[in-house]
Order: C-alpha cells, then structure tokens, then sequence
C-alpha cells in the first residue's frame, strides 16, 4: 500500500501535466509584454505574446484598446485586423507573436495605428482576440498598462 500511494500521485501529476500540452480548437493566447512602458507621439509600442490553435487555422484579430483617467475606463476601441494585414505566421499550430504600433501618427510606415486618446496624458493597455477560420474566438489577454504621453 505504501508503494500505490506515491505511484498514484506520479501518475496524477503526469497525466495534469499532459493535459496541459494540448492544443485545443478554440485558439489560447497570453500576452507576454509590452513596451515601452512612456510613449510619445510617433513612437513605436511593442506588445509580445504567443498563442497556440489546433487546427493552425487563425483568420484575423481583434485589438482592442483601452484609455483610463486613474483606474476608470473613458475610451475603448476595437479593431479588426486580418493575419495578413499583421504579418503574423499562417497555418501555424503554435507561435510567438509581435504587433507593433505606432502612437499617434497618421504615417504609420507598415505599423498598426495606435490613435492618440485625449489632449493630455493618460494610462492605456492593449488587448487582444484571436479567431479562427470556424469563428472560434481565443480568450482575451491584456497588456500592462503603459503612459501615453502628448509631448
């Protein structure tokens, strides 16, 4: 009997640990980072993630984008963009991503436009769906907030 218990536990880690591995059909993504953490007009913001979908199938993403005044949402944004339009990796099962944009420009030069949210400085996060080719939708994940400067 005192060989079965610790058996048993081994066996229950590895098989959590399985499931755990699997990709599913609804895409998961997480959002690593996002920098630089002040922004001024025309610079270049950085988010990082990586996602991973069964079936390699990812169609577009929506960004969404969220200004604060202190811990209050004033302004929210949601844009579609197609997997092209983002030049992220095309039937791929598994993937580190990167989106760049460009804060407050209106020659945004090949970047997603971050448009600017208010005539002085305030606090904004990025986040973001992924969806595939069935519609399915991934879980939302947000950045960090960064502090979006008018200078």
């Amino acid at each position: 009997m005192k060989i079965f218990q610790p058996l048993m536990i081994i066996f229950i880690v590895i098989a959590i640990s399985c499931n755990k591995d699997k990709f599913t059909t609804v895409p998961q993504l997480s959002i690593k980072s996002i920098s630089p953490a002040t922004v001024f007009n025309g610079n270049i913001v950085s988010m990082k993630g990586n996602y991973t979908d069964q079936e390699g199938d990812l169609d577009s993403a929506l960004i969404v984008y969220k200004w604060y005044n202190g811990a209050t949402v004033v302004r929210k944004d949601t844009f579609r963009y197609s997997f092209t339009a983002l030049d992220l990796p095309t039937k791929t099962k598994e993937a580190d991503i990167s989106i760049d944009f460009q804060y407050n420009t209106s020659n945004p030069n090949g970047f997603v436009t971050l448009p600017g949210a208010s005539p002085k400085d305030t606090t904004a996060t990025l986040g973001l769906i992924l969806i595939d080719k069935a519609k399915n939708r991934s879980n939302y994940a947000e950045s960090n907030s960064i502090r979006l400067k008018k200078l």
